[in-house]
């Protein structure tokens, strides 16, 4: 499979670090791919995002922009993956607070299975409180899924046409971990990579509805795997 890449910048009220994201994302591809684009899926910011954005793609013809209504993470990243034309397709955070430097370690192993995953080894340098609730995320879903991963939502770097033979339910914080575990339970291949994270203050996934839209996802994920045995379906319907 050639590679090439789409990049999906997941942007919400990030004005005033949208070009240092394009600016990571540009310096990570730098020629690891024969081609690439860069899709920029908005929120539904208030703020100049969208204008930036949209200046953005005026200055290089690789950079897309998608307006989204404000439901979730997970509804922007699926919205991206469907204006995707790359054979492989990944996520980074408009607020740049991923590292570029490991971002780029994580694109130069593409190729080398149907699924790159990322995992995070400085937790370290998260809030306590942060760091006890990933890890437990994490024992969780190994528990609930008969996994062995060590982390699930991580910039994992997916074959585009995999993630389109899948029925996605989740909107919110859980839809990398959905695709994860649907495409790991079809039989795709993944090799993880250790990386380094930047420290971050966020505190958006502990809002109760980020909370409730999780354990909903997970739920609903864990009927369908485990006692309906079914795993895809269509994306996009």
């Amino acid at each position: 499979m050639e590679k090439t890449i789409s990049v999906i910048v997941l942007s919400y009220n990030v004005e005033n670090h949208l070009h240092n994201a394009i600016d990571s994302v540009l310096r990570a591809i730098d020629e690891k791919f024969s081609d690439y684009e860069i899709i920029i899926s908005d929120g539904g910011s208030s703020d100049k995002t969208m204008k930036i954005a949209n200046k953005l793609a005026s200055e290089n013809k690789k950079i897309k922009v998608v307006r989204n209504k404000n439901i979730g993470m997970g509804y922007s990243y699926l919205n991206g993956v469907e204006k995707a034309s790359m054979n492989y397709v990944t996520m980074f955070p408009g607020d740049n607070e991923n590292s570029g430097f490991y971002f780029g370690k994580t694109l130069e192993r593409v190729g080398e299975a149907d699924i790159i995953v990322p995992y995070t080894t400085n937790q370290n340098v998260r809030q306590l409180h942060r760091k006890l609730i990933s890890d437990g995320f994490v024992i969780f879903m190994n528990f609930l899924f008969n996994m062995k991963l060590k982390y699930y939502n991580g910039n994992c770097v997916y074959r585009t046409k995999d993630i389109r033979k899948l029925k996605i339910r989740s909107k919110d914080f859980a839809y990398n971990a959905e695709i994860l575990i649907r495409l790991i339970k079809a039989g795709h291949d993944f090799v993880e990579i250790g990386i380094k994270i930047k420290p971050s203050h966020k505190t958006a996934i502990f809002k109760l509805n980020n909370i409730i839209g999780v354990l909903k996802t997970v739920l609903l994920l864990f009927y369908d795997v485990n006692i309906k045995n079914s795993i895809g379906g269509l994306l996009f319907n």
